[in-house]
């Protein structure tokens, strides 16, 4: 039965099944990235007369290529591939297994999820009214580079010490709590790198090419020339792009904007083009931040790079 491993999963996790308990506040989402859409919502909860807000997040339909999860089936025994429905119902048990076990200050808790909104479960979290890191950046002139920049840093170095890539990293994915406190998101794309190994590429990056690390455009380093590796999401290309989302709340912009088509981003890239300096810097921290941190995550040889423990 091609759900069959959704549907397990699913019972593993049914304390945390909402279903029933989730009400949509109108029918209007806005996307939540590559692979889903965001919908603001209600959880009824105690004796709290409205219901706490909630954001409600419905995966769509293509989530991952069948070509690639077929290969999945050399190191998953019982893994079934044929058609889309059952590619994204196995995506669906994986996230739901990465998110669920997750627990540290700067991931975003997974509250639960809900059989009620169509044909997938929907994932469902805290709402955050502060948005992405970058708009509370641009909304508050105050908030400290520094201290966002320490907080995701400690939300990937806890992904990483249990084996996990994010695989998504930017502004977008990360949402900054009512205390200030950015909380990492959508697990969409990461994978247990006994997993990322075989059924990442370029292909999954979502078109988040201003985020890519230079070996995913074509870049390959020199301690690989006389290997043929395929370029696959490694806890390096999450570094590279932890330098990218540094650089964006420096700039409060999107990497390259000078650059408006992902082919002249990825051009970029693929020739070792780096963002210039901004001469915005307004302190000696900010000029620290970029020439330390960016900088060193966008070492070309992937193992020239940080861990993510030596930026903190």
């Amino acid at each position: 039965e091609p759900t069959q491993i959704l549907t397990d999963m699913l019972a593993r996790l049914s304390h945390l099944d909402l279903t029933g308990r989730v009400a949509k506040i109108g029918s209007h989402g806005k996307s939540g990235g590559s692979y889903s859409d965001i919908f603001q919502g209600r959880i009824r909860q105690g004796f709290h007369p409205k219901g706490k807000l909630v954001a409600i997040r419905e995966m769509r339909a293509h989530i991952f290529p069948v070509a690639e999860l077929q290969k999945v089936n050399m190191s998953m025994p019982g893994v079934v591939t044929s058609p889309t429905h059952c590619c994204t119902f196995q995506s669906i048990a994986l996230e739901l297994r990465i998110w669920s076990d997750l627990d540290h200050p700067n991931i975003l808790p997974l509250l639960g999820f809900s059989l009620q909104f169509g044909p997938y479960p929907t994932f469902v979290t805290e709402w955050m009214s502060n948005g992405t890191v970058l708009d509370y950046m641009k909304a508050n002139t105050e908030a400290s580079a520094l201290q966002l920049s320490i907080g995701i840093a400690a939300g990937l170095k806890y992904l990483h010490e249990k084996e996990i890539v994010h695989a998504d990293v930017k502004s977008s994915n990360v949402l900054v709590s009512s205390a200030g406190v950015p909380l990492l998101i959508d697990f969409g794309l990461s994978r247990l790198l006994v997993i990322s190994q075989v059924i990442m590429s370029t292909r999954d990056a979502g078109g988040t090419f201003r985020w890519m690390a230079y070996e995913l455009c074509g870049g390959i380093p020199q301690e690989h020339w006389r290997e043929s590796i395929r370029p696959v999401t490694t806890k390096e290309t999450d570094v590279w792009a932890y330098g990218m989302t540094v650089s964006e709340l420096l700039t409060k912009s999107y990497p390259y904007s000078h650059l408006k088509t992902d082919y002249h981003v990825f051009n970029a890239i693929s020739k070792g083009v780096l963002p210039d300096k901004p001469a915005t810097l307004k302190s000696m921290e900010e000029v620290s931040l970029w020439e330390r941190i960016c900088n060193s995550c966008w070492q070309r040889t992937p193992s020239h790079r940080p861990t993510m423990s030596d930026l903190l």
